[in-house]
């Protein structure tokens, strides 16, 4: 079943410190069972949104209310999230100006860039490494500035698309040449409307850096989401990156421009469901036209996400996936900061609950 407080503390990461929200939150927050802080942190774990919410309940001063044992895990999660986001970023800035010194064209994408400039604080978006491409022209002197900054080429992890560059502290690069979800576009059609645009960042040094535009940022988190669905199970942090994408350029959204990049009909449906969870269950202003054309399709709901991320971590239903499931309850091999699946996300036939 689905718990009522990731729902209270999703809500508090969104809403204003203050506000008659942070009087229901800390009531539920302060009434929660210690069974519901358990199975809710490790939710939270999971979708990778500790930093966000432990930042947020201390923007609420409810910090407090959360029982000493979760809060000393959440508090030192957060801490580990920050510090890796700041060196990323510091780590960043050395690259971009090398990168710019050397007349290469690196475009930011995802995690550092909503890190950077649209969640509350880079602490609170958390990321695993720096993703950017670069014009596979370019990529030869690319290699030489990895180098010059003491970065390795890492071999076993490239592929048709990426190459990776790790350094001795641990930050790693993910490089793409070569983007295969514009490549399907109209280029006469685009030639008016860029993909990418110079953007001022809030916290790195290097100005401007180039990111995608608002709408293609936005099909691009779509359908790097439904990507991975099946491996990953969709995650509660990268629908919050879609929300905060809205907030900041959500006047800049337009419904048409979207239908032009999407790949295929079905990131559409996934983004507009995904547009009307974040209104329904979250609260939030959407953009007109996409509030509108949502209406259409139903919202994905808070406890079917939770479903299927449970499954998916695991790899349910397939058959690896029960035997890894199996081995665990029998003690035969461990997982960290696993949650378990429950009963009734067994059953084929069961419904988000």
């Amino acid at each position: 079943m689905s718990t009522p407080l990731v729902r209270t503390l999703i809500r508090t990461c969104l809403a204003d410190p203050g506000s008659t929200w942070t009087q229901i939150a800390a009531k539920h927050v302060q009434q929660a069972s210690h069974a519901e802080w358990q199975q809710t942190l490790l939710t939270l774990l999971v979708h990778r949104l500790v930093p966000l919410t432990t930042y947020a309940l201390e923007q609420h001063s409810l910090l407090d209310a959360v029982p000493a044992e979760h809060l000393t895990v959440m508090r030192l999660v957060a801490q580990k999230a920050k510090t890796t986001t700041m060196l990323n970023l510091l780590t960043l800035d050395g690259i971009l100006t090398t990168m710019q010194q050397a007349g290469l064209h690196p475009v930011l994408w995802k995690g550092v860039v909503l890190a950077d400039s649209f969640y509350p604080h880079p602490q609170t978006r958390a990321m695993d490494d720096i993703d950017f491409s670069l014009p596979p022209e370019e990529m030869s002197k690319a290699h030489d500035v990895f180098q010059s900054l003491g970065f390795i080429r890492q071999e076993q992890m490239a592929t048709d698309d990426a190459v990776y560059y790790l350094n001795r502290l641990g930050v790693l690069c993910d490089v793409h040449h070569r983007v295969r979800l514009f490549e399907a576009l109209d280029t006469t059609i685009d030639s008016s409307h860029p993909l990418t645009i110079d953007f001022n960042p809030t916290h790195l040094k290097t100005r401007p850096m180039n990111v995608l535009e608002p709408n293609a940022m936005l099909v691009h988190l779509v359908v790097h989401m439904d990507g991975h669905r099946d491996e990953t199970g969709p995650l509660l942090i990268w629908m919050l990156d879609v929300a905060f994408v809205l907030r900041r350029w959500g006047g800049l959204i337009d419904l048409e421009r979207i239908q032009t990049l999407m790949p295929a009909p079905e990131y559409l449906i996934s983004l507009l469901r995904l547009v009307r969870f974040l209104h329904e269950e979250l609260h939030e202003p959407l953009p007109e036209s996409l509030a509108i054309a949502a209406q259409n399709y139903p919202p994905y709901t808070l406890a079917e996400i939770l479903r299927q991320r449970r499954l998916a971590i695991w790899g349910l239903p397939t058959w690896r996936g029960w035997v890894r499931l199996l081995g665990c309850r029998l003690g035969i091999t461990a997982r960290k900061n696993r949650i378990y699946p429950h009963i009734h996300d067994l059953l084929p036939w069961a419904t988000a609950s």
